[in-house]
This record gives C-alpha cells, structure tokens and sequence, in this order.
C-alpha cells in the first residue's frame, strides 16, 4: 500500500500521460495545510487544483470541481484514485447521487459503483460533491477507520453569496477536508495549462507558511484570518 506522498502520487499518476480536464468547469485553487496533504495536479500558476491526504486509517483526493469527476477524459487518474483510496481490493464503491454519472464511468471500466445516497452498506470508496453540509461527521468517521473519499467541487460561487471570510471555515467541503490539510478556497483556478509531473509537484514555499498562519487561527476565528492570509499571498 502506497503510506508516503510519494508513493501515493506514483500511485494515482501511474499511467497519466496528460490531463484531458473538460474546459467549461471553473475550478477553485486548493489550500494545502501540514504534511499529509500533497498536490496532484498543479496548473503554470502553480495553483494546486487536485489533491490527495491522509487522516487517520484512511485517505482522500480533493478535487477542485466536480465536473472533473464527470468526464471520461479523466478516467485513468479516476481508476488510479479509486484503487488508491480503497481500503482492499473489491470493495465496493458508493457514489451520492449529485456525481450520478460518475457510477457508468466506473461502471464501465470494471469497478463495483453504485448509488447510494448515504454511508450504509460496507463501502471502500465513497464519492460525493463538496455541498453536502448534513453528512460530515460520518464522512469524517468513515475516512478516520480507514475508507476512502473521492470528493470534489468548487467554492467560489459559494464564497458571492455567503461571503469569502467564511469560505475556509464553513464553505460544506472543508468542513470534511479541512481535517486531512486541503481546503476549498474562493480563488478561480487558472484553466490555461497542466503539467503531468512524475514527482509530488513542488508548490510556492510561501504559500505554504501564509498556509501554517491560517492553520493557527482554525479554532477560534480562523474564517476571515485565513481567508486573508490567502488572499495575500502572490503565486510565484
């Protein structure tokens, strides 16, 4: 099993050769905080827009738009991730019904998905859209005895009509992957172009330690400071 960074990104890139991501989905740029959490995909802005963390027994890959988790020109990173996230092979892959589409996808390609619009039955994998606010403890408590969750989606729209200071703190998402280090933040994602890596892509230092800052204001009003030790930082 792939337990470091490092060979957890070989695993999910293991037969990548370019990133076919789907044009009209606006993503938003991904917060990484700690070491767990480590960039997948990274744009020329050096903008992360997928990621991948640990959090107890378990694992997740953060996806900046849901629309990436509905596109067949994406399918070998999505079969890489499911086999990354599930616990043992087999499992059962549950998918809620906002990502629908996704079941065929894998469907088709030989993995065991269904939908399933709670956390029920024994899953290894469970993929879901980041809107959600009435599942987070369990998806929490599924990840932490060892499941896997595949989730994705954007937070700027989120961010114009709750307002941007909230984002990292109650933007639905991150109330589930703000435990493994990665947050949904307010911030367009460039679309221009992407790199395949062979390594865990490097990302700006200083995002990273402006990162640490806002980590430090998590437990107490750590929405509008966050959000603007973000907001402050300039991608090299």
């Amino acid at each position: 099993m792939a337990t470091t960074p490092a060979s957890a990104f070989e695993a999910l890139m293991d037969g990548v050769t370019s990133w076919n991501v789907p044009k009209d989905p606006i993503p938003s740029e991904l917060l990484l905080i700690g070491e767990a959490a480590f960039p997948v995909m990274v744009n020329d802005k050096g903008q992360v827009l997928i990621a991948a963390s640990f959090y107890g027994r378990g694992r997740l890959v953060v996806v900046s738009h849901e629309g990436y988790l509905l596109d067949a020109g994406l399918v070998p990173f999505l079969l890489n991730a499911v086999g990354w996230l599930c616990p043992s092979p087999g499992a059962p892959t549950g998918v809620h019904p906002s990502l629908g589409s996704l079941v065929s996808i894998l469907q088709g390609c030989g993995v065991q998905a269904q939908i399933q619009s709670e956390l029920g039955a024994p899953l290894g994998v469970y993929c879901i859209s980041a809107y959600h606010d009435k599942m987070t403890a369990e998806l929490i408590q599924f990840v932490k005895c060892g499941g896997g969750l595949l989730i994705g989606g954007q937070a700027w729209y989120w961010a114009s009509q709750h307002g941007r200071d909230n984002v990292l703190s109650s933007f639905p998402g991150n109330q589930v992957t703000s435990v493994a280090g990665v947050y949904f933040t307010d911030i367009y994602g460039d679309r221009g172009r992407f790199k395949v890596s062979k390594k865990v892509p490097k990302i700006p230092l200083h995002v990273r330690e402006r990162a640490q800052a806002g980590e430090g204001n998590r437990e107490g009003n750590r929405g509008p400071k966050a959000s603007s030790a973000l907001t402050a930082v300039s991608l090299m």
